[in-house]
């Protein structure tokens, strides 16, 4: 029995892993709630919670959603998440997460919806 080849040359593991520059998805095409969000980032002057980008992506899945444009937009850097002081409901101290673009992650947003529109 013939053993199957193996790879012919070294390839990542993880080619769209979270801690890439996203330069590699230039095809990439977004999902409706990866562009909503994508566009609220853009057009927030500050940080934008959780509960808010649940809203605006249409989904009750935020960071994954954040997850997503990091992978095929932004890169990991390219969108900040704080962990900000507040409280529950119950009165309970709790740490909500709230988003935004770092400087660079602006730039790759911008840089790639305006090809995405040129195309």
């Amino acid at each position: 029995m013939k053993k199957t080849p193996g790879p012919t040359k070294a390839e990542p593991s993880a080619q769209n892993s979270a801690n890439s520059t996203a330069d590699n998805n230039k095809n990439a095409r977004l999902t409706p709630r990866q562009s909503r969000l994508l566009e609220a980032l853009l057009s927030a002057a500050d940080w934008i919670p959780r509960e808010s980008v649940d809203r605006i992506a249409g989904a009750s899945n935020g960071p994954q959603i954040v997850l997503e444009l990091r992978r095929k937009v932004t890169g990991y850097d390219g969108i900040e998440m704080q962990k900000a002081d507040a409280t529950d409901r119950d009165g309970k101290a709790c740490k909500p997460g709230r988003y935004r673009l770092s400087t660079e992650g602006r730039k790759r947003a911008a840089g790639w919806l305006s090809g995405k529109e040129a195309a």
